[in-house]
């Protein structure tokens, strides 16, 4: 799936990788408001302490929709997934949508890929 999107030009990545290798992917997916956006993007590169950009995870941004990102993050076990997915949606309520009361998309899946040709 992650192949298609990049072979099609639906997404880019604009920072990051995600470690192929782990077999549990955690994908999550944001629409923002141009504000929201912009300070996505101001603590996705920010060289502070905090930012969106871990390792082992990649951040793409959808061509057509300059504020749609897939944020993709993969894990070895099924806890550490839990745990990313929470902690991510805290900071992003946090950081981002703030005392903001427009809601925003936000959306998170894990997968499981069971052999190497699904990735």
């Amino acid at each position: 799936m992650i192949k298609n999107l990049s072979t099609f030009a639906q997404y880019r990545g604009i920072s990051g990788v995600y470690e192929p290798l782990n077999n549990l992917y955690s994908l999550t997916y944001l629409k923002l408001n141009p504000d929201q956006a912009k300070l996505f993007e101001e603590k996705l590169f920010s060289i502070h302490s905090y930012s969106f950009n871990s390792t082992s995870t990649a951040v793409l941004q959808k061509r057509e929709s300059p504020r749609e990102y897939l944020i993709i993050k993969t894990f070895e076990t099924t806890s550490q997934i839990k745990v990313w997915q929470m902690l991510l949606q805290k900071e992003i309520q946090n950081q981002i949508q703030g005392s903001n009361e427009e809601d925003f998309g936000f959306f998170s899946k894990a997968y499981v890929v069971t052999d190497g040709t699904s990735a």
